[in-house]
């Protein structure tokens, strides 16, 4: 049996040549075991899928506006984005310059082409802070690991978000416990309907999302969410976790957020306790 080896880089140099500068995704599926013929084999551009677009935002909370610019380098490529958290179609909105954002919007963003297919969708949360708790006293149980310590207790309420680059900014408290308990003590009686815990889902980096969060004030348990896709596989995100509680005035918030018993089997570093990344706490 005669086997051929598929040579991908000469083919994506030659198509290159035809569609130069294009964002594309190339999507190979081909096994030959033998072949009776020498002809070629030609590419078919409505198979080709175009890349997603790239989403770009100056904060990913913030506490006035956000300004966020849409991009693919491609020409006659259509923008389409929803902000209502339904799925996009070739009716939806077309992007044409950048957005400036008010509120806390959930963005989808797909690129449509007449040549290409549509990209996968992307999906990006954008938080508005409707309170500063900046004042607030937070103390942090147990302390995080000394390599991921951020500006300590503080990192939780001072409005700055991390990014996906864990290791850079100071932003990320690293935690590699079974339980992190926060408590908030506010400076007056404050309102509250929903707490956010802004958290790092890097698997690669052995970072899982939390397994559930619980909310306690003086009354005791008012909020609880259990985070059942935290031990499924998942790419790497930053993820806002909202726990809604009892809308009430509370002088203070005991948050405990439980980690994965153990890295699941589908792992590398399975049966051992995950990490969990921390950056910010939120009250609506």
């Amino acid at each position: 049996m005669t086997v051929f080896v598929f040579n991908l880089t000469r083919a994506i140099g030659a198509f290159s040549k035809i569609v130069k500068g294009a964002t594309l995704m190339f999507v190979f599926s081909c096994t030959i075991a033998s072949c009776q013929s020498k002809k070629p084999v030609f590419l078919n551009e409505s198979a080709i899928q175009l890349a997603p677009p790239m989403v770009h935002v100056d904060s990913l909370l913030f506490r006035n506006s956000a300004l966020m610019n849409i991009d693919l380098a491609y020409d006659n490529t259509i923008l389409r984005y929803t902000t209502d958290r339904s799925g996009v179609t070739e009716n939806s909105p077309r992007y044409k310059s950048p957005l400036k954002l008010k509120a806390t919007t959930h963005l989808k963003v797909k690129a449509f082409h007449e040549d290409f297919k549509p990209s996968d969708e992307q999906e990006l949360v954008v938080r508005k802070m409707s309170k500063d708790i900046s004042k607030a006293k937070v103390n942090i149980s147990p302390e995080p690991n000394e390599n991921y310590k951020g500006s300590g207790a503080n990192s939780l309420i001072d409005g700055l978000k991390g990014t996906v680059n864990f290791r850079n900014g100071g932003k990320w408290l690293g935690f590699q416990e079974n339980e992190i308990v926060v408590d908030l003590n506010f400076p007056e009686p404050t309102f509250v309907e929903n707490v956010i815990v802004s958290v790092l889902q890097d698997q690669g980096s052995w970072i899982f999302s939390p397994a559930s969060i619980s909310i306690k004030s003086a009354k005791g348990d008012i909020g609880a969410i259990e985070l059942e896709s935290s031990a499924e596989a998942n790419s790497k995100t930053m993820d806002f976790i909202e726990i809604p509680v009892q809308k009430e005035k509370y002088n203070e918030l005991t948050i405990t957020i439980s980690s994965l018993k153990e890295i699941p089997d589908w792992h590398q570093g399975k049966g051992t306790l995950p990490w969990v990344f921390v950056d910010e706490i939120i009250v609506e």
